[in-house]
């Protein structure tokens, strides 16, 4: 009987044991972000961001450099509310798209690449978040590339914690926007025609422009 009694708590135990709920991950966004748009001299119709298939998922990647540099890791208690790609590419509508003053739907196409996103660390106290992009300018419709770029963007992280990285990141992604802005403004004073012709191409345009 004792024996018996014995096996039941066991069971009890463990059944207890499976119902225990670990703690849900931190979710991290990039808030509410400031600034306004300065490439006005190119009306941009569409922004679309696609990413490297390792930054699919909404892991907040880190890399101690210092200690394991071709070792990429994830924090285990704090993820991204959603994959990286459609955060940045949430902002950046907001910012390009509908923070132009005299939006009307015509223009080009800002297609993006986020081929990198991590916290580097140098030491275990010291991190700072690079961010790489590859950009393309091109009509709404159509292959021709107007003009190209690649962004590196680095920015110091001000704890060496997730919440750390998150702030850094917001930190690289208004930089990364600012020069977008600039490369804008470079290009239609390098290629005015390209400018022009963005500013008559038309989203509800049937045809290739």
């Amino acid at each position: 009987m004792k024996r018996l009694a014995a096996i039941l708590a066991g069971v009890l135990l463990a059944a207890c044991g499976g119902n225990v709920r670990t703690a849900e991950p931190a979710q991290y966004d990039l808030g509410h972000l400031t600034g306004t748009w300065t490439g006005v001299r190119i009306p941009i119709a569409a922004v679309e961001v696609q990413a490297s298939s390792w930054l699919s998922g909404p892991a907040m990647y880190f890399r101690l450099a210092y200690a394991e540099p071709l070792r990429r890791q994830s924090y285990a208690e704090s993820r991204w509310a959603a994959p990286p790609a459609e955060l940045l590419e949430t902002f950046l509508k907001r910012r390009i798209v509908f923070g132009q003053p005299d939006f009307s739907g015509a223009g080009c196409r800002l297609q993006l690449v986020l081929v990198e996103l991590e916290q580097r660390f140098e030491d275990p106290q010291q991190s700072q978040v690079m961010l790489e992009v590859r950009a393309l300018l091109t009509p709404l419709r159509g292959a021709e590339t107007i003009s190209r770029r690649a962004f590196v963007i680095r920015k110091p992280a001000a704890t060496a914690t997730a919440g750390g990285g998150v702030a850094a990141t917001r930190d690289a992604v208004q930089a990364l926007a600012d020069d977008l802005g600039a490369w804008m403004e470079e290009t239609a004073r390098e290629k005015p025609a390209a400018a022009e012709r963005c500013r008559f191409i038309n989203p509800n345009q049937k045809g290739t422009p």
